[in-house]
């Protein structure tokens, strides 16, 4: 009988991580959209990958509570991409019990036409902006600002793809007029990191 179950669980992890993930049990598994394996998913029903989303292989993706991780159209994260939507809030005056009471959930997005390399983790409340670029290994906690190029961990941004009139262009062969990024926004956020990275030098 102990046989039995060390074989059983010994399939269930094969299953478990080396077995294509059944894109009926996704929340949403666009055209096109891939997920290499092995991968390692928690709570595949909170996991959306839109039309031509593309992950790649080792991945770990743990959609913890209700919170979801989405991944919009034509963006995608190169091998060891690691997902977590919950986080432990600490409470003055008290331990941390090791339960899941003390649980933070936040939904993870990766807007579209997004770049994530090699081992890059996302933590709860990570926003990525359109058309960003996710440098190797770093580890982004909050809102990246579209078109940024981050690295580092907590990632940065240290420049963006291209100038604002690029992007705008850029925008025009690809989007609808109303869903474009308006220009003032563009150059705003181009501004704040411009004055970010003087000021910290």
């Amino acid at each position: 009988m102990n046989i039995l179950k060390r074989i059983k669980h010994a399939f269930g992890i094969f299953h478990h991580y080396y077995v294509e993930p059944n894109p009926a049990q996704l929340g949403k598994f666009g055209k096109n959209a891939s997920l290499g394996i092995p991968a390692d998913l928690k709570k595949p029903q909170n996991i959306y990958l839109y039309d031509h989303a593309r992950i790649g292989c080792r991945s770990t993706i743990m959609t913890t509570g209700n919170s979801k991780f989405i991944m919009k159209r034509e963006s995608g994260a190169a091998e060891g991409l690691t997902v977590i939507t919950s986080n432990h809030k600490q409470r003055l005056g008290t331990f941390r019990t090791g339960a899941n009471d003390d649980n933070v959930y936040k939904d993870i997005v990766v807007e579209e036409d997004v770049w994530i390399g090699i081992n890059v983790t996302l933590l709860s409340g990570a926003h990525i902006g359109r058309g960003a670029i996710i440098g190797a290994c770093s580890v982004v906690t909050k809102e990246i600002p579209p078109y940024a190029i981050v690295v580092g961990n907590p990632a940065k941004v240290v420049k963006f793809k291209w100038p604002v009139d690029d992007i705008i262009e850029h925008e025009k062969l690809l989007y609808a007029e109303n869903e474009r990024i308006p220009r003032e926004v563009l150059e705003k956020n181009y501004h704040e990191w411009l004055n970010n990275k003087e000021k910290s030098h």
